[in-house]
């Protein structure tokens, strides 16, 4: 869930047999809605927004040490779509004729995660993250100070879950 589906949120309560919307989006396709029209739904829990935004966090964080040419290149809402490409986390739907290939990236699928599920899929992201990215751009002592920033706020990134 992006930060912009976040926006678009309705929340319901279920009261009596039936669901009461109780946000301003809810409210609004309610009003939008034919009397005893059929709306379908995709559940989402607290705890899955929970480790959406401490990924987000996460990544957003790392990509603050990223040089600025890179930055140029990359914008900050697409770098988690980049890692995904460069990671080969994707299907190939169709190649065209002139090579080129229309993708379609995995989902990470917060939904279906226990916390302990999340952190191991962070874990194994990072080394990755940590040789292929910024190793890249940085080495030495300065590349293992900004792991062990990184490290550090991942576990306080964790705690807030």
């Amino acid at each position: 869930m992006t930060d912009k589906d976040f926006h678009k949120r309705m929340d319901f309560a279920y009261m009596g047999g039936g669901m009461i919307p109780v946000s301003s989006n809810a409210i609004e396709l309610c009003e939008q809605s034919d009397n005893g029209e059929v709306l379908s739904f995709v559940e989402i829990t607290n705890r899955d927004i929970a480790m959406h935004r401490c990924y987000f966090a996460l990544l957003n964080f790392i990509y603050g040490y990223m040089p600025p040419k890179f930055k140029k290149a990359v914008p900050e809402n697409k770098f988690y779509l980049w890692l995904k490409h460069l990671k080969g986390q994707y299907e190939v739907l169709f190649t065209f004729s002139d090579g080129t290939s229309l993708v379609e990236y995995d989902s990470i699928s917060f939904g279906r995660m226990s916390q302990k599920t999340f952190e191991t899929y962070i874990r194994e992201q990072l080394p990755y993250i940590y040789t292929d990215v910024l190793g890249k751009y940085f080495e030495g002592d300065i590349l293992n100070g900004i792991i062990e920033t990184i490290e550090e706020e991942f576990k306080k990134f964790l705690s807030k879950l």
